[in-house]
């Protein structure tokens, strides 16, 4: 008698993938949602403004985009690889911020990160790159059939 559970690395793949996907559609909305906010917000960083202006469009974009590629099976290991990247950039900034760099602590975050610090900011962000990579990883294993109950 076969037994019809999913091997550990393979539910651990999908609910990572589906994790963040909720994460980047989730910011990816609260950002069109509050548009007007998320404008104020990327003006105020300390990028150039040319920079701002791509960035206010492209990037609920690219997470919407990331977002679907994790609720695809079959583009899911591109959507990780792409949430490791997106999660090693928005992270490597809220560091950057928070040990002072900046020169000056530009507001951004909308939705629920609002409310917290740079620094608890630096955690949450951290500890979604650490799934990310996880998650990566244990799409590989699956991929590559060593996955293992």
């Amino acid at each position: 008698m076969e037994s019809s559970r999913k091997p550990l690395t393979t539910v651990l793949a999908e609910a990572i993938a589906w994790l963040l996907a909720a994460l980047f559609a989730y910011t990816a909305v609260s950002k069109v949602y509050d548009w007007q906010g998320t404008q104020r917000a990327m003006y105020n960083q300390v990028f150039p403004i040319a920079m701002a202006d791509v960035l206010l469009y492209l990037l609920p974009l690219v997470e919407l985009g990331v977002a679907v590629l994790l609720l695809v099976p079959g583009w899911r290991k591109i959507g990780l690889l792409m949430s490791v990247l997106l999660m090693v950039l928005f992270t490597g900034y809220v560091a950057w911020v928070w040990l002072g760099f900046s020169g000056r602590v530009p507001c951004s975050c909308g939705g629920v990160l609002e409310n917290l610090g740079w620094g608890e900011h630096l955690v949450v962000n951290l500890m979604f790159l650490v799934l990310a990579v996880i998650g990566y990883w244990s799409h590989r294993k699956v991929r590559n059939g060593k996955s293992k109950l």
